[in-house]
């Protein structure tokens, strides 16, 4: 199958690494483990990948292609960017599992395709700054301060959902809390995209 599709092959064994990594991070992650549920013989996994940290890596390469190109049809001053990220997110708890793995057990100061991410996340700051100057976003906040800020409410009830349970009554993933983390989240959004003046002139 793999000769006639190593496309599809190749999105199996994605598949199958995602959620063996995700269940068991990275060092407890099994490449026996990968190709069974892929249902290819794990030759083919180091044909296609090198490595089991090979594998990783092209599974956060590929998502963050997917972000990149969602950053440059989107925009950065959406009210409404916070509540969907945190959407995606809750439809996509494997990688949300998988950046908890990433922290926990790899160097934060070398973190896997460091130079790719690094440009990812360059060219988000450079996107908010052009907002900023362009007046949609409030010019007196720090823009990589903003960046992971705003990562880090979307992704946080996830990262800690026994604190989000504990606070708000409802697990993560609840379709209420989800309701009631949309409203707040937008709201969020037009809030930190309101000028400077525009605050002002709204207080007076």
């Amino acid at each position: 199958m793999a000769t006639r599709d190593p496309e599809a092959t190749k999105a199996r064994i994605l598949t199958a690494a995602l959620r063996e990594f995700s269940a068991k991070g990275i060092s407890g992650a099994r490449v026996d483990a990968i190709a069974a549920r892929a249902k290819v013989n794990k030759r083919m996994l180091y044909y296609y990948f090198g490595s089991k940290e090979g594998l990783f890596q092209e599974i956060l390469r590929r998502r963050l292609h997917e972000r990149s190109s969602r950053l440059r049809t989107t925009g950065v001053a959406n009210h409404e960017r916070l509540a969907d990220r945190q959407e995606r997110l809750l439809a996509d708890r494997e990688y949300t599992r998988l950046l908890m793995w990433e922290a926990l057990e790899t160097d934060p100061e070398h973190p896997a395709n460091e130079a790719v991410r690094r440009e990812f996340f360059q060219a988000w700051v450079e996107a908010v700054k052009e907002e900023q100057r362009a007046g949609h976003l409030p010019a007196d906040l720090d823009a990589a301060e903003l960046v992971l800020t705003e990562i880090c409410i979307v992704l946080g009830p996830m990262l800690l959902p026994q604190l989000a349970q504990l606070i708000t009554g409802h697990a993560v993933g609840d379709p209420e809390l989800t309701r009631e983390r949309r409203d707040f989240l937008e709201a969020l959004g037009r809030r930190i995209d309101r000028a400077p003046n525009d605050v002002t002139s709204t207080s007076s």
